[in-house]
């Protein structure tokens, strides 16, 4: 079901809609008793795989009320409406300059300048560091999972088919299992977003942190040239003719082997910083502007671009269907961003 404008869930009146997911729809919310506005993220589901997708809910919301990180929405309460029977859970508020939602898939690439793409980059780098040393892949790092806080911030969101490496951590949040198998008898289900899968996952294989990091090149591409990555496409060129360097940088986010792939994203922030022989914010704009010409020269040659397509595509066999309790859903310390 869907919940109307001042309508009351748990302790929860909802002020507004913010925006939908694959399992859910996000509301501004603002606590009854406390005045405090917050983000809900209700599960609104009604057909296909429920009951695999409800227990994914339950573990996205158990998981990140344990993350800490200023670049991690963070929960503070999951519940189930008795009321309505909807499951639901509530996180940070995060809203853009003026008070609007914003992802990076919201702006346009003439809103933000070459500074704004590395601070987004440096970042996600460390986030996703992070998350990959606490045994997790997110599995859908895309332009609408990132938000933007006021402050310019970049914040990652939306954990829903994340994959739990970690025994320790999959215990905690009563994980669902899945598994890829190559049995042509056997169903399989593909967890991401067509246009940012990595190749091995468009096999069928499981996902490592090396999936996200390919998906990162793909964003980091777009926001850099206005242009979808495709492998074999000469886009890299357009690269050289930027202050960072980040044609040293992204074809190895974006390596075809995902053995190939950096595993320590934090240190190619020091590769990227600026050549010191670039010249003043003159110099910057006319060579992002010749950027731009560049990539729509090399649009017009290109008969066809990969375009990411907001949907999932789920493609996971799953193993058990058991939903606990979750009552000690914050039972446990929070898992901490060392550098946060």
């Amino acid at each position: 079901m869907r919940l109307e404008v001042g309508q009351q869930i748990g302790n929860y009146r909802v002020i507004r809609s913010l925006g939908e997911g694959g399992t859910g729809v996000v509301y501004e919310v603002e606590h009854v008793q406390l005045g405090v506005h917050y983000a809900l993220k209700a599960f609104t589901l009604a057909t296909g795989h429920v009951e695999t997708l409800r227990q994914k809910f339950l573990t996205e919301g158990k998981l990140l009320a344990r993350l800490r990180s200023r670049n991690i929405v963070r929960v503070y309460d999951l519940s189930c409406d008795e009321a309505t029977n909807t499951l639901y859970f509530v996180m940070d508020l995060v809203l853009a300059k003026g008070g609007h939602p914003c992802s990076l898939a919201d702006i346009k690439i003439d809103d933000f300048d070459e500074d704004s793409v590395f601070r987004w980059f440096s970042e996600l780098a460390r986030t996703l560091d992070f998350i990959h040393s606490q045994g997790i892949v997110h599995r859908d790092i895309k332009l609408s999972n990132v938000l933007l806080a006021e402050d310019g911030r970049a914040i990652l969101s939306d954990f829903g088919i994340s994959r739990l490496c970690s025994n320790r951590l999959r215990g905690a949040v009563n994980a669902v299992n899945t598994m890829v198998t190559e049995a042509g008898a056997l169903p399989r289900f593909i967890m991401g977003t067509q246009g940012y899968m990595a190749p091995e996952i468009i096999r069928g294989e499981e996902a490592t942190p090396a999936a996200d990091v390919y998906a990162l090149g793909v964003m980091f591409v777009y926001l850099l040239t206005g242009i979808w990555y495709e492998s074999g496409s000469k886009v890299f060129a357009l690269l050289e003719s930027l202050e960072y360097r980040w044609n040293e940088v992204l074809p190895k986010l974006l390596a075809e082997n995902p053995l190939d792939r950096p595993t320590d994203l934090t240190a190619l922030v020091e590769t990227l910083r600026k050549d010191p022989d670039v010249a003043s914010d003159g110099r910057k704009a006319k060579r992002r502007g010749n950027l731009r010409r560049a990539a729509l020269w090399f649009l017009a040659l290109v008969s066809s671009v990969v375009i990411a397509i907001g949907g999932y595509i789920f493609v996971n066999k799953p193993l058990s269907n058991n939903v606990d309790d979750f009552d000690d859903a914050f039972g446990l310390r929070g898992i901490y961003e060392s550098d946060s």
